[in-house]
């Protein structure tokens, strides 16, 4: 199987930018502690804005899998389970168009490329490192910025 990487993304004409701040109506905003339930609260409430845009009901599965892997990602990777630090979420969504959420963490970021394919052989057995893959897979487009410590997924609803 060849990597995301390899190949053109399923919607590689659909992108998030130029970010039009109007046309995202519907909004989420919060900063939460670097815990299970915080995670688990986020990922109901950015659903729910996911609902509101008309997006939830074909892609509920593959939407609140990729949250969960964001969210994870930058409390256990990024923050370290400290309770000083904070994960910032925002989502935005246009109705009937796309929804964008931004995950940021306080930790120092990582590379993106560094991360080993779950796919490799070696790494088949093991119970963990598939969430990038996942949510490279389940999103339209993902992109990582400041330095690997913000991910922003994008899901269209234009298919």
């Amino acid at each position: 199987m060849s990597k995301r990487s390899d190949r053109s993304p399923p919607h590689a004409d659909v992108s998030p930018w130029p970010f039009e701040r109007h046309v995202y109506t519907v909004r989420y905003r919060s900063y939460l502690p670097s815990t299970k339930a915080a995670l688990n609260r986020a990922v109901h409430e950015m659903l729910h804005v996911a609902d509101q845009c008309g997006c939830l009901a074909s892609s509920h599965a593959d939407l609140e899998i990729a949250l969960r892997e964001a969210l994870a990602n930058a409390i256990i990777h990024g923050n370290e389970y400290h309770n000083s630090k904070q994960v910032f979420v925002r989502c935005y969504g246009a109705p009937g168009r796309a929804l964008l959420i931004i995950v940021r963490d306080e930790g120092p970021g990582f590379v993106p490329e560094d991360v080993p394919d779950p796919r490799d052989e070696d790494r088949m057995h093991l119970h963990h490192g598939r969430g990038l893959l996942l949510m490279r897979e389940l999103m339209d487009r993902i992109e990582f910025r400041r330095g690997g410590s913000e991910v922003v997924l994008y899901h269209s609803l234009k298919r």
